[in-house]
């Protein structure tokens, strides 16, 4: 079961609790219109409070006629979603009723791809305002943001611009699967075997996560078995690949490294042509490049923004082989 599992009793309290916490600019203009709307009994709660306005200087809680207004001029990332909240920057908060109870809804937050999360509402806000949630469809870097709202129909004062963050990507797959459980490996033996280095970011993630790396039908190799893994695939690689240097293969200099495959039987390749193991592309010689380090290829696959090698719809993961919840353990 999701993190959702709570009393309605429960929710609205962690809906005033966040209210206590959030300066209102100056009176409301109106009050917040929800009756009627089936939603989320902490939002309700907030709402109750607060009424309707922008978050932080970037994010719009909107109310029932707010979601009226909104909800067409947005592109759903489900057919069944909920509209709720608009970032100044583009990005969508959205619930996914999932179940009759809203205490059971998920987050869905929807931008450079979409992703759901396994948060109450009042906790989604929370951590975001803290700056513990460096979700990757959402181009707003993780900072701790004021907690003040400006009610709806008054001018919102803009904030200084954002610096450029360093976001991190296994942050952001934290954010999709959750934690994992911390691991070791002899990697100077591994690479001393496989005859090459290996990207820092694969080895955080199987450090992170332990040798079994499997997402939504994505097979990360495992790495104790790298060298066997790329031997009995260097023949379907070879036969695969396209003319040019992509037909250079592992051990041969420059060549494709096998690093994982698919439930739909993508073999996936590091190009290692660049020197610099940091800059290897990922290559799936049916689909095409990723510009981007392995960690990165996972947060774009399972987010709907990558080459489209698996089904990233979102739903309930009940009912998934590999259920992906969000960043709560479950």
């Amino acid at each position: 079961m999701p993190h959702h599992d709570l009393a309605a009793t429960d929710l609205a309290g962690a809906g005033h609790a966040l209210a206590d916490t959030i300066q209102v600019d100056a009176a409301p203009e109106r009050q917040s219109q929800l009756s009627g709307f089936h939603i989320p009994e902490d939002y309700a709660a907030l709402m109750s409070r607060t009424g309707p306005g922008t978050l932080a200087g970037t994010l719009r809680l909107l109310d029932g006629s707010g979601m009226e207004i909104e909800r067409p001029r947005h592109p759903a990332p489900h057919e069944d979603a909920l509209l709720w909240g608009v970032f100044g920057s583009g990005e969508t908060c959205w619930w996914l009723p999932i179940r009759p109870d809203p205490a059971e809804w998920l987050v869905v937050v929807a931008g450079n791809g979409h992703q759901q999360l396994n948060l109450t509402t009042s906790d989604f806000l929370g951590e975001w305002l803290d700056g513990r949630l460096d979700l990757p469809v959402l181009s707003l870097p993780p900072v701790r943001r004021e907690r003040v709202l400006t009610p709806a129909g008054l001018p919102v004062e803009r904030g200084a611009l954002e610096a450029e963050a360093v976001r991190d990507p296994l942050a952001q797959l934290q954010t999709i699967i959750g934690p994992g459980r911390p691991w070791t490996y002899e990697w100077e033996a591994l690479e001393h075997e496989l005859g090459v280095r290996l990207p820092s970011d694969y080895k955080r993630l199987h450090e992170a996560y332990g040798p079994e790396v499997v997402l939504q039908g994505i097979f990360v190799c495992m790495p104790d078995v790298i060298v066997e893994d790329h031997e009995a695939h260097a023949d379907l690689l070879r036969d695969g690949s396209a003319a040019g240097d992509l037909t250079r293969i592992h051990p041969e200099a420059g060549g494709l490294l096998f690093c994982g495959s698919t439930e739909g039987r993508h073999l996936l390749c590091w190009d290692t042509a660049n020197p610099d193991p940091e800059k290897w592309p990922i290559v799936d010689i049916d689909s095409g490049v990723f510009h981007g380090t392995l960690t990165e290829f996972l947060v774009a696959e399972l987010t709907g923004a990558g080459l489209g090698l698996i089904d990233s719809s979102l739903g309930d993961p009940s009912t998934w082989a590999w259920p992906i919840w969000g960043p709560r353990p479950h």
